[in-house]
C-alpha cells in the first residue's frame, strides 16, 4: 500500500536547527508621553509592565512596536540577544544594539523575512487591550484553495493586534479544512488512474491542536468538525451542539486569542500582550497565559497588566512596576516577592500585585465582603476617584505598628502611595498605640468603636424604614428608635467592658515569646532548659502586667466610662457598634445587608452627612501632601516589625 504524507501534522514536526532565534534582553525609551524615562536590563522570558491606569503602559507597548517595525535608536532602543549559533553567524555578534545603525539594519533584516501563517519564526506579535471582533465577512466558497498554512504573510501582519487579523485567522481554518479535502481526493484518484485499489488513510486532522486547546481551556466543552459551507463554529456540550457565539463574552475572547496564536504557533518570537485579563475570570486568564506559554518554543512574552493575581504569580519572573514620572528618575522598577513591602502587604492580606490597582491605596479592616469594604468603596467611588480601597486582614499587626508596617506608609513605594483605616478597636481610646498611630499623615483611627457605630442615628434609621412600615410603627419614630437603641446599649455593657479590659490587657502584655538564644550546638537537655528560662522569664513578665489589683481597677475604669456614656449620649462612640446593630436588626426583624443598604441609601440622599466624619477622612488621604512625593524605592520599606 502506498504511503503518502500530506503534510498535516506539521505542528509536531519543526526543524530547530534551522530557526532564527532572538529575545529582547534590554528596553531603554524616553519621551514616549506620559512616559519619560523606562529603562531595564536583563529581563526574562515573561515580562509583566505593572502600574495603575494613566501610567503610561499601552502608549509605552505602542512606542515599542513603532520602533521595531521602524528602529530609529533615538528615543527607544533595545538589547536583542541571540539565542542560535546560526544567528551569531548571521549578525557576527551574540547581541544587537540598536543604538548603532548596523545593528539596526540586522534586526530589521531579521524582522522582514518571508514568513508564512503557520510556524511563524522570529517575529513579532501583538494582541491588543480592545479585541472586540466585529464585521467578519464570510469567506467566499471555492473547491479548490491553497494550503493556506503554507502561504506568505507581511511581515508585519502580526503587528497591527488581534482585531485586524482575525478574519483571515478564521477564514485559514475553513480553508484549511477544503484544501485538505480536495487534496486528498486528488491524491485519491491519482492512485486509482495508477491502478491501486486502496490507500494509506493514516494522515492527521489540522484542526487537533485547536480542538487540543479548545478543551483545555474551555473543558468540558469540546470542539466540533468545522462546516465550510455554514462557516460556523460549533462546540458540543453532553449531547447537544451550539455555536460558538453561544459561548460568554469571556469564553469568546479566550478562545479567539487562541486560535490565532495556534494557527500561527510562533517560535522565537516576541509576543506584547496587552491587559490579558481584560474582561476574563482572574482562573480562565491565568489557564490562557500557561497555555500560550506552552505553544512554540522560546518565545518572549510581554504583558501590560492590572491584575493583582497575574503579577502575584509572575514574580519569579520579571515584573516591572511603571511608577509616574519623577524628576527625570527611571519610572520602571522591577518588583520580586522577596521585598520587604512584599512581606509587609502579606501580614495585611494582600498580594504586592495590588500595585496595578491604583496610585493611592486604602488598606481598610476586614475582607471583599465586609461592611467596611461596601461603605468605604461606596464613599470613595463618585467622590475620590484617585482612592482605591482594599481590605487588609492583621488588626493586631496594624495596632502594634511596627516598623515595617510604619516603613510602608512613609514613603511612596513604586510611585504608589498607602494608607491605613482603622477601627477604632484597633487601639483603646488615649493609649500611647494611639498617640503612636495618629503621628502618621496617612493612617487614621476611625472616631468610633467600630464602623457600625455610624449606623446608630435613629433619624436616619426612621427615615429608611419610612416606606416599609406602617404610619404607627416604632421603626418610623426616632424616638423609639432612640429608646430601644439605649436598652440594647445597656444590656451589653458588661459584655462591652470585658471585651475593652482584654483589649487593653493584651496590648500591654504583648505576645508571648519563648525564642531562646545560644541554641547551636545544644543538646536536647540544653535548649530544653534554655527554652524553659525564656519562658520563665516571659512568665514572670506577663504576671506582673496580669495582677490582680491591675486587671480589677482597668475592668473597673472602663464600666465606669460606659456607664457615664450612657448618661451623655456618648456610648454611640464607645460601646461595640456591630452588636448594637446586629440586635437591633433582630428586633426589628430585617436582614442585617437590607439594613445597611437601606441606611447607605439615605445617606447618599443627604450627601453622606450622616458619614461626615468618614467622608473628611478619604478627603485627607486624597489631598495627603505627603502622596505627591516621588516615588521611592523599595528599601524604604525595611525594618523589622517591632510589634
Amino acid at each position: 500500500m502506498p504511503m503518502l504524507r500530506f503534510g498535516w501534522c506539521d505542528h509536531y514536526c519543526i526543524n530547530y536547527a534551522t530557526v532564527n532565534k532572538m529575545r529582547i534582553k534590554s528596553i531603554r525609551a524616553t519621551a514616549v508621553p506620559p512616559v519619560e524615562h523606562f529603562e531595564v536590563e536583563g529581563v526574562s522570558d515573561l515580562v509583566v509592565i505593572a502600574g495603575p491606569n494613566g501610567v503610561g503602559k499601552s502608549r509605552l507597548v505602542s512606542g515599542l512596536l513603532s520602533e521595531l517595525q521602524q528602529p530609529k535608536g533615538s528615543n527607544i532602543s533595545f538589547l536583542v540577544e541571540s539565542t542560535s549559533q546560526e544567528e551569531e553567524q548571521k549578525w557576527k555578534k551574540r547581541v544587537l544594539d540598536t543604538t548603532s545603525v548596523q545593528d539596526r539594519q540586522l534586526l530589521l533584516a531579521t524582522l522582514q523575512e518571508n514568513r508564512t501563517r503557520r510556524l511563524f519564526k522570529s517575529g513579532v506579535l501583538y494582541y491588543e487591550s480592545n479585541r472586540a471582533i466585529t464585521n467578519l465577512k464570510p469567506l467566499v466558497y471555492s473547491w479548490e484553495f491553497a494550503d493556506p498554512w503554507t502561504e506568505n504573510i507581511p511581515w508585519n501582519a502580526t503587528f497591527g493586534g488581534l482585531s485586524n487579523r482575525f478574519q483571515d485567522t478564521i477564514h485559514a481554518l475553513f480553508k484549511k479544512v477544503q484544501a485538505q479535502k480536495s487534496s486528498i481526493a486528488a491524491a485519491a484518484i491519482n492512485l486509482k488512474k495508477q491502478g491501486h485499489k486502496s490507500m494509506n488513510l493514516d494522515f492527521g486532522d489540522p484542526l487537533d491542536p485547536f480542538r487540543d486547546v479548545f478543551s483545555r481551556l474551555l473543558g468540558p466543552k469540546t470542539l466540533e468538525d468545522l462546516d465550510v459551507r455554514s462557516q460556523k463554529l460549533m462546540y458540543s456540550l453532553g449531547s447537544g451542539k451550539l455555536s460558538t457565539e453561544s459561548l460568554s463574552s469571556g469564553e469568546k475572547e479566550v478562545l479567539n486569542i487562541a486560535f490565532d496564536f495556534i494557527l500561527r504557533r510562533p517560535s522565537d518570537c516576541v509576543i506584547f500582550f496587552d491587559e490579558p485579563e481584560l474582561h476574563l475570570h482572574p482562573e480562565l486568564s491565568f489557564n490562557l497565559i500557561s497555555t500560550l506559554r506552552s505553544v512554540g518554543e522560546r518565545n518572549q512574552f510581554i504583558l501590560c497588566s492590572h491584575s493583582p493575581d497575574l503579577i502575584s504569580s509572575s514574580l519569579n519572573d520579571t515584573v516591572i512596576c511603571l511608577t509616574p514620572p519623577r524628576n527625570g528618575g527611571n519610572q520602571a522598577v522591577v518588583i520580586d516577592s522577596t521585598s520587604e513591602t512584599s512581606a509587609t502587604l502579606s501580614k495585611l492580606g494582600q498580594s504586592i500585585g495590588i500595585i496595578a490597582l491604583g496610585k493611592r491605596i486604602v488598606l481598610v479592616e476586614g475582607d471583599d465582603n465586609s461592611l467596611d469594604k461596601k461603605v468605604y468603596s461606596q464613599l470613595t467611588r463618585a467622590r475620590f476617584p484617585n482612592l482605591v480601597v482594599l481590605p487588609a486582614s492583621g488588626k493586631n499587626q496594624i495596632a502594634s505598628f511596627g516598623t515595617t508596617v510604619s516603613g510602608l506608609l512613609e514613603k511612596a513605594i513604586w510611585g504608589i502611595d498607602f494608607f491605613l483605616l482603622c477601627d477604632r478597636d484597633a487601639v483603646p481610646f488615649g493609649s500611647d498605640a494611639e498617640q503612636q498611630i495618629l503621628q502618621h499623615s496617612k493612617v487614621r483611627l476611625l472616631g468610633r468603636y467600630h464602623l457600625e457605630n455610624y449606623f446608630l442615628d435613629s433619624a436616619v434609621i426612621a427615615e429608611a424604614f419610612r416606606s416599609l412600615e406602617a404610619e404607627h410603627s416604632w421603626l418610623r419614630s426616632p424616638m423609639e428608635i432612640e429608646t430601644r437603641l439605649q436598652s440594647i446599649a445597656v444590656e451589653i455593657l458588661p459584655y462591652a467592658t470585658s471585651l475593652i479590659t482584654s483589649r487593653k490587657m493584651r496590648l500591654e502584655v504583648g505576645n508571648v515569646d519563648v525564642m531562646a538564644k545560644g541554641c547551636h550546638g545544644q543538646t536536647v537537655n540544653g535548649v530544653s532548659d534554655l527554652v524553659w528560662s525564656k519562658a520563665a522569664a516571659e512568665k514572670q513578665r506577663v504576671d506582673m502586667a496580669l495582677t490582680e489589683e491591675r486587671v480589677r481597677r482597668v475592668t473597673k475604669e472602663s464600666f465606669e466610662a460606659l456607664s457615664e456614656s450612657l448618661k451623655d449620649g456618648s456610648w454611640k462612640v464607645l460601646l461595640p457598634g456591630k452588636q448594637i446593630v446586629t440586635r437591633f436588626c433582630s428586633l426589628a426583624g430585617i436582614n442585617y445587608g437590607r439594613f445597611v443598604n437601606m441606611y447607605l441609601a439615605v445617606c447618599e440622599k443627604n450627601d453622606f452627612e450622616p458619614l461626615r466624619d468618614i467622608v473628611s477622612i478619604f478627603e485627607q488621604f486624597a489631598k495627603c501632601e505627603d502622596a505627591e512625593q516621588g516615588a521611592q524605592p523599595d528599601a524604604h520599606a525595611s525594618g523589622a516589625d517591632a510589634g
